[in-house]
């Protein structure tokens, strides 16, 4: 009788679990929550990686904003980044829809590399206007030349004049004259953000900004190539240096690589000259060391430009680049979608992402939270950078494409 009573009492647990694994679909591909659905979860306030492309990351999770909140979920196939719940969304889109922010953009110069910075920015824009009915007045100059600094000014001032809510300002001039200029427009109410700049080179509470959207040229560029040439040469070799110009990216990213090859005393620069982050004149400065030193085993050209320059003279020269066991090293920085592709194709060995999108859409992001929703931000916001070569050169590849995908629709 007890055995019968046992075998009774098995036999429902057994009918209810199948009764309940049929209710709850038990994660079959008909429900919707099956660990395959590419879903991204964030905390309010924060953002999730909808996109698949955004695998390299969105540093603008920690921008000034309380991420404590109820976790909810996007899916990936949405298109868009998620902004907290439904009910934080409401609330923001309350205060700040229909309202304009009138934002000046302006590099030291135009470039693929602020191309790029600026579709992210793209990006960031789209989002919160989708998200909470923000429009953006965004307008776009750059100096003809990185040198060409008094018509940057010019321009600083202008937007000042014509009453901007922001500008974001990289610059090649010198400290204190633009720290002027950046007081200046506070006086008249337009807010200065700064982006792409060395600000670990100064007393960040000296500078006349509400914040600087960057990463650390010595430790996230400067370092990372010396490590680089570490590794691939075993600690010992000759090193061609080609510098930008005389200014604080240079000084910023030759300290960290000097200070990281230091470590290494079989490594040695022996020779450095000018290419003024241009391509031809990066050329120029590799022939002209090549043809003193034709035995280096790796040049280090200080952007990306400049070490595609480099590449272009190894192959005039007939001289041999690195091929994964011998020949010249040529590494850059920035991250450029030509720069990826010369590193799909065995030519430029590899070189540093430095943020360039999500410097972009971290500097909108915080914009939008410090000017309009009034959270407080960092003085100096750093976001994530990454060695790029052949072996992971699809990822950050995919995620600049994306961005440069991106045109503005936020009006």
């Amino acid at each position: 009788m007890k055995k019968t009573q046992l075998k009774l009492a098995v036999l429902v647990v057994v009918v209810l679990m199948v009764a309940v694994m049929a209710l709850t679909g038990c994660g079959n591909a008909d429900n919707p929550v099956d660990s395959t659905d590419n879903a991204a979860t964030t905390d309010a306030g924060g953002d999730a990686a909808a996109d698949t492309n955004a695998d390299s990351g969105d540093s603008a999770a920690n921008a000034g904003a309380d991420n404590s909140g109820s976790s909810t979920t996007a899916s990936a196939g949405s298109g868009s980044w998620m902004w907290g719940d439904a009910a934080w969304e409401a609330a923001v889109r309350s205060k700040v829809e229909g309202q304009t922010l009138k934002i000046g953009f302006t590099p030291p110069a135009a470039s693929e590399f602020y191309d790029i910075i600026m579709h992210g920015a793209y990006s960031m824009m789209n989002e919160l206007h989708d998200h909470f009915g923000v429009n953006f007045e965004f307008e776009f100059v750059a100096p003809s030349e990185h040198d060409a600094v008094e018509s940057q000014i010019a321009t600083i001032e202008n937007w000042a004049t014509k009453e901007f809510d922001v500008v974001l300002v990289c610059t090649a001039g010198d400290f204190d004259s633009m720290n002027s200029v950046y007081q200046k427009a506070n006086d008249a109410g337009t807010a200065i953000y700064l982006f792409n700049m060395p600000a670990e080179l100064w007393d960040e509470n000296s500078i006349n900004m509400v914040s600087c959207i960057s990463y650390n040229n010595g430790l996230q560029a400067g370092a990372l190539a010396g490590e680089y040439a570490a590794e691939k040469l075993n600690g010992e070799g000759k090193i061609l240096f080609i510098s930008g110009n005389d200014g604080h990216w240079t000084a910023a990213r030759k300290q960290g690589f000097e200070d990281t090859i230091a470590k290494y005393p079989g490594l040695s620069i022996v020779a450095e000259q000018r290419g003024e982050y241009v391509r031809d004149k990066g050329m120029a400065a590799a022939e002209n060391m090549l043809q003193a030193n034709p035995d280096v085993n790796f040049i280090y050209g200080e952007n990306e430009e400049m070490a595609q320059g480099a590449v272009q003279a190894i192959e005039a020269m007939g001289l041999k680049l690195w091929d994964g066991t011998e020949g010249i090293i040529v590494v850059g920085a920035d991250g450029l979608v030509s720069g990826y592709e010369q590193i799909s194709n065995g030519m430029l060995t590899a070189t540093v992402d430095v943020g360039h999108v999500d410097m972009g859409r971290e500097a909108i992001r915080s914009i939008f939270m410090h000017e309009m929703l009034g959270y407080t931000l960092d003085k100096v916001t750093n976001v994530p950078a990454i060695l790029v070569d052949a072996d992971n050169v699809a990822i950050p590849d995919a995620y600049a494409k994306w961005a440069l995908s991106i045109e503005p629709a936020f009006n």
